[in-house]
């Protein structure tokens, strides 16, 4: 009798270790299915985008969804994506010039009942021989994507740092460049996910200079604490940002400005959007599934992310998946004084009647950062007081508000910073780019002017994903926590982090300790 109970306590031992082992990876999981292992998929993933169509306008069909919605909601032209699972559509496809893929992890694992075989191309992404006779629609009429200066570097413990660029339109600037800061089990292989998180910078500089490697000396400073991707790729959250088209001009003061006329949030808004498409290709091509991102906008890089999710809403339910939550980072998008934008967007807008497109603010940071950074002990030639240092100039303008921001860039006082290594910060300004377009500049104001024109901001009331608002003290600070409640969303969180300026969410000695966790909070419990 006591062999028989103690067998018995062994197998209810084993029954509930197993039971909690089973929990635990499904709680581990990322938010959509974690179809098939990355460590299985038999092309590299660069390889594959390379090879598709990245021009047309990219639909995704989640397992559960209805191919059959996503054709009726297409326009031609249009690619629709289908990731492993069982559809059972009678499909009526009546657009001639739509392209359906579907996606396979392994076989059996994609199952497309009613289906004619000349409506949907099955592409097998465990066959390396199928993969490489595969061609696409596009392809064959000779529509590929269009990836540019690709590359790849290694940061450390197996985290890596991808970079491409992708053509979005005709004009000279309709470029855009997509990061990609991830953990491998080796180059090209993602471990599975906790979660994810898209990037979008603010104002005169791009993903490096706002998150990635800001006012460090060299890639080899890049951690777990002084920065934010790292940080987040380290906890194995699938971090991806973006460079916007400006952000790849030069300095020089003498080249034609006139491609920035009307480059504002809406071209912003389209440019992100097409670009999240692509980051979730590629997860879906490296394991991750093929689930919505959280779009985090840091500054008027919050304003990109609002005005994005603008647009979705007004799309069908299966056309807006891209963003399935929002992270703002200390910006107000709307102020609760609604005309609070009139003068300053008024006095913008003048200077773009006038014909001057670009807005050279970019030029005076840099020329402070650079003298800071530099000569900090010679006296500025910008106050030109005969006793105010570069240094000290530095402080008023960026730590103590000496400029029109409304809000302290770094906290600090006239002695010095308080949260951020000073030499970081002037360099990091020092890096600015000298030019953005002064359309952005006029709309970020004018959206707080009822008498301006914007609608990136009208049908803000419907958008109802999880919003995460993580404000700076000495910044924008509790101002920003306005914006959500204008929204439809009933998942709003904020967090103030004291003492902190405005860009000590990315330089501040401790914001691995102080702000960085409360993002990877937020990501892991909204995966």
């Amino acid at each position: 009798m006591k062999t028989a109970k103690t067998k018995i306590k062994k197998m209810i031992t084993i029954f509930l270790t197993t039971l909690v082992i089973l929990i635990f990876n499904s709680c581990n999981d990322e938010d959509g299915p974690n179809i098939g292992s990355p460590d299985e998929q038999q092309i590299e993933w660069n390889d594959l985008l390379s090879e598709l169509d990245l021009e047309a306008e990219i639909v995704f069909v989640q397992n559960g969804e209805s191919i059959q919605d996503a054709v009726d909601a297409s326009s031609p032209g249009d690619i629709i994506y289908i990731e492993p699972g069982i559809y059972k559509d009678n499909l009526s496809i009546n657009k001639s010039d739509i392209e359906l893929i579907g996606l396979s992890l392994s076989p059996d694992d994609l199952k497309i009942k009613n289906r004619k075989d000349n409506n949907i191309d099955i592409l097998k992404l465990y066959n390396k021989k199928s993969i490489n006779s595969f061609k696409t629609k596009s392809q064959r009429r000779g529509r590929r994507g269009r990836i540019s200066d690709f590359s790849r570097t290694e940061l450390g413990a197996g985290i890596a740092h991808y970079k491409f660029k992708v053509r979005v339109g005709k004009g000279e600037f309709d470029v855009i460049r997509i990061h990609r800061v991830v953990r491998e089990s080796r180059p090209f292989h993602t471990v599975p996910t906790k979660g994810n998180v898209f990037m979008v910078h603010g104002a005169f500089t791009g993903f490096e200079g706002t998150f990635l490697s800001s006012g460090l000396e060299s890639e080899n400073d890049i951690n777990a604490k002084t920065s934010a991707p790292f940080y987040l790729a380290s906890k194995n959250i699938d971090v991806w940002g973006i460079d916007m088209g400006w952000t790849m001009i030069s300095n020089d003061e003498n080249q034609d400005f006139s491609f920035m006329d009307g480059w504002g949030y809406e071209k912003e808004a389209r440019h992100t959007l097409r670009a999240m498409s692509i980051a979730r290709m590629v997860r879906g091509f490296s394991g991750q599934g093929f689930s919505g991102l959280n779009i985090l906008g840091f500054s008027s890089g919050n304003t990109v992310a609002y005005a994005a999710a603008n647009s979705e809403v007004q799309k069908p339910h299966i056309m807006k998946r891209h963003i399935k939550g929002i992270i703002s980072v200390d910006n107000a998008f709307k102020t609760e004084d609604g005309e609070s934008g009139c003068d300053s967007a008024q006095g913008v807008l003048d200077q773009i009647n006038n014909g001057v497109f670009q807005n050279t603010n970019g030029k005076f940071f840099q020329t402070m950062g650079f003298l800071a950074h530099n000569l900090p002990d010679e006296i500025s030639p910008i106050f030109n007081d005969g006793s105010t240092t570069n240094i000290q100039a530095f402080r008023l303008v960026f730590a103590m508000d000496a400029f029109a921001f409304g809000f302290n860039f770094f906290g600090g006082n006239f002695g010095g910073l308080l949260n951020s290594d000073e030499e970081r910060a002037t360099r990091a300004i020092a890096n600015y780019s000298h030019f953005m377009p002064n359309q952005l500049w006029y709309e970020i104001d004018a959206v707080n002017c009822s008498s301006m024109n914007v609608t990136f901001d009208v049908h803000i009331d419907l958008i109802s994903v999880p919003i995460l608002y993580v404000g700076a003290e000495l910044g924008v600070g509790a101002a920003g926590e306005y914006t959500s409640s204008l929204t439809a969303s009933t998942d709003v969180t904020n967090h103030i982090v004291p003492g902190f300026g405005h860009a000590d969410s990315w330089l501040a000695n401790d914001a691995s300790q102080l702000m960085w966790p409360e993002l990877r909070s937020w990501i892991n419990s909204h995966h």
